[in-house]
């Protein structure tokens, strides 16, 4: 064993115990393990070929080429590869290939198959590196821009219908069209947007098939609202919602954003925190504040600040024992909450998006609210609670922490094939994560407010600006060539497609909604609160954690909530900002509390723990956090 591939190496790999029976495993794996020099531009394997076996890299530099021949990986000493062939018997699905001269150490597949499951820790591991080069999910994750993939993914989509099936369901929405149009005809003076309101979360929740009943719904508005026809009602919907300059700059800066994680992300940006983090997470308590600096730092997007911030505390977590319940509450509650303070995350690009669809200003409506965002203000105390250790813990933490202290894994049962896979493939440098978004953010107020003479929040110029400066920044320091930086702009653009898509659709459903009267209708019954006025708010942010529960998607929310609630407000002469606070913090609480968002698949990869557990985990906290918002807003509606 010489410069990397020693006894210490292997002993923290295969997890094995410094026991009699664990030394002699360990001289076994040595003495099976086959070390072999490559010269500069061999290739150690090749794609295609069957496997031989999976490699460690002792010495030197390995780059990892696709089909195309095209770079897509780089591999230091340390390094492993090889395992998804050896595991499966498939073919190797790259070519590797020595860069400059480099030593590795080979365990034939029969061996590596042997050994490795022996111990659960690392084949779980390896299974999870295996399953995500298969179906793409370790990629996936990496490319998260914040776009609500579940929305657009959700597992019940994985389900295939019988032709009996399909008849039989949609021969049922066919009806169920065909009776709205006879029993309820084109002059009827009632409340007729409650038919396709109350069918859409109905019809989600029987098929869990969140972006289905948003487009079923849109549809059955449209043929009311449009009695020529569905499809010249959907028609004329989205071409309205594109006609409107508020919806083009959203989607233009959506797309953007998309861009710019894009770009970021494959940078380095995930493993860009990751030494540093090594210096000074000492104790659970920097780990916990260094993971909240992360977080802030990058809150441009809450998929990339999860990621940058739990890869860049693994180590440091394992090394001082805390528990993935742990993790799990504090990457599942805080990213998402961190960027609804910033009105040019991705996030908050789409909230002010939907205001502009029923204000002059939704940027400075937003900031306006943010003092009014309980639920977020709340968590962000309690986290920070959390991190000093202040927080009362529910009995499931004290029971993991409990597990572990009796000699169990970090890990609840279950959670095996979501362990995170720590293996850093390119270092990031920090300086190309902050300098892009610093000039993200200037840019975003001084160019329109400079040219105005008045304060403008303009994020589009800021992106534009951000992108211009990162191909200037990334193509000086090598980190890519001009044609790779355009690819993976489009990459990121591309990334977004799911996020545009459902902002159309629920923009076509609210502008639906509106023609078939709903406003007025809430305008002329506004009467109804009497001298309970100052429930209000209280009733706001309930009704929209509700319908974001049933949804799995707090975007399709906002979509809905916004231009009813603002009308009320300016009918009943109330300040909005209290409720577009209300239901931003509703639109988060929601998702919390809903087990089908892309954020509780996302958070259950990036810790490594069954989502299912993530949130039973953050669950308790949803509910009491929730409860304590809903309290202040009857607090607040008194002040009214």
């Amino acid at each position: 064993m010489a410069d990397r591939i020693n006894s210490t190496y292997i002993r923290q790999f295969f997890s094995i115990p410094d026991t009699p029976e664990g030394n002699e495993e360990l001289a076994e794996i040595e003495k099976r393990l086959e070390r072999i020099s490559f010269e500069n531009g061999m290739d150690i394997c090749t794609i295609g070929a069957e496997s031989d076996g999976m490699y460690f890299i002792d010495s030197g530099t390995a780059v990892v080429l696709n089909d195309q021949g095209d770079q897509v990986n780089l591999l230091h000493k340390g390094n492993y590869f090889g395992e998804y062939a050896a595991l499966t018997g498939e073919k190797r699905l790259s070519t590797v290939r020595s860069l400059g001269r480099s030593v590795v150490y080979r365990l034939s597949n029969e061996d590596a198959v042997y050994f490795i499951s022996k111990h659960p820790d690392i084949y779980g591991i390896l299974m999870k590196r295996v399953y995500s080069q298969v179906s793409g999910k370790h990629a996936q994750l990496v490319a998260l821009s914040g776009v609500r993939r579940g929305v657009l993914r959700h597992p019940s989509n994985a389900a295939i219908l019988s032709g009996k099936q399909v008849v039989v369901h949609y021969g049922i929405l066919i009806a169920l069209f065909i009776a709205a149009i006879i029993f309820i005809p084109e002059k009827t003076t009632g409340p007729v947007f409650l038919v396709p309101l109350m069918f859409m979360p109905i019809y989600a929740i029987l098929t869990r098939r969140t972006i289905e009943s948003l487009l079923v719904s849109t549809a059955l508005a449209a043929l009311l609202a449009y009695r020529s026809g569905i499809f010249t009602g959907f028609t004329d919907a989205v071409e309205g919602a594109m006609a409107s300059p508020g919806n083009i700059f959203t989607v233009l800066v959506m797309a953007l954003i998309g861009a710019m994680v894009n770009l970021i992300t494959v940078s380095g940006g995930v493993t860009a925190f990751e030494k540093t983090a090594l210096k000074i997470e000492k104790s659970p308590r920097s780990i916990y504040f260094t993971s909240m600096g992360i977080m802030a730092a990058t809150s441009i997007d809450d998929g990339l600040n999860m990621l940058a911030a739990s890869y860049a505390s693994y180590l440091p977590a394992k090394k001082h024992g805390i528990v993935r319940e742990k993790l799990a509450l504090l990457y599942s509650m805080l990213p998402t909450v961190l960027s609804s303070f910033l009105p040019i995350s991705l996030w908050g690009i789409y909230v002010i998006g939907t205001l502009n669809s029923v204000s002059d200003d939704g940027a400075v409506l937003f900031c306006e609210s943010i003092p009014f965002n309980l639920f977020s203000i709340i968590t962000l105390i309690s986290m920070i609670l959390f991190a000093f250790g202040k927080l009362p813990l529910t009995r499931r933490i004290k029971k993991a922490d409990k597990r572990y202290k009796e000699g169990g894994t970090l890990w609840p049962d279950g959670s095996e094939k979501y362990l995170s896979v720590h293996e850093t493939e390119v270092w990031g440098r920090k300086s190309n994560v902050m300098f892009p978004i610093l000039v993200m953010v200037i840019s975003s107020v001084a160019f329109r407010s400079f040219a105005s003479k008045s304060f403008v929040l303009d994020s589009a110029v800021g992106l534009v600006a951000a992108l211009t400066f990162m191909f200037l920044l990334y193509t000086f320091r090598g980190v890519m060539p001009p044609e790779q930086f355009i690819e993976h702009m489009i990459d990121g653009i591309a990334g977004t497609v799911p996020a545009i898509i459902m902002y159309i659709i629920t923009m076509c459903f609210s502008s639906l909604l509106n023609k078939l009267n709903l406003v007025e209708y809430f305008e002329d019954t506004i009467d109804v609160f009497g001298g309970y006025v100052f429930l209000l708010p209280a009733a706001v942010f309930i009704c929209s954690l509700l319908l974001t529960v049933v949804l799995g998607s707090s975007w399709a929310m906002y979509a809905i909530a916004f231009p009813v609630v603002l009308s009320l407000t300016r009918s009943l002469g109330l300040s909005p900002v209290i409720f577009v606070g209300a239901i931003a913090g509703a639109g988060i609480a929601g998702e919390k509390l809903s087990m089908f968002t892309a954020e509780s698949i996302n958070i259950g990869i990036a810790v490594g723990i069954n989502p299912k557990d993530a949130f039973r985990v953050r669950l308790s906290y949803s509910i009491i956090f929730s409860a304590l918002a809903a309290g202040g807003y009857v607090l607040l509606g008194l002040m009214l």
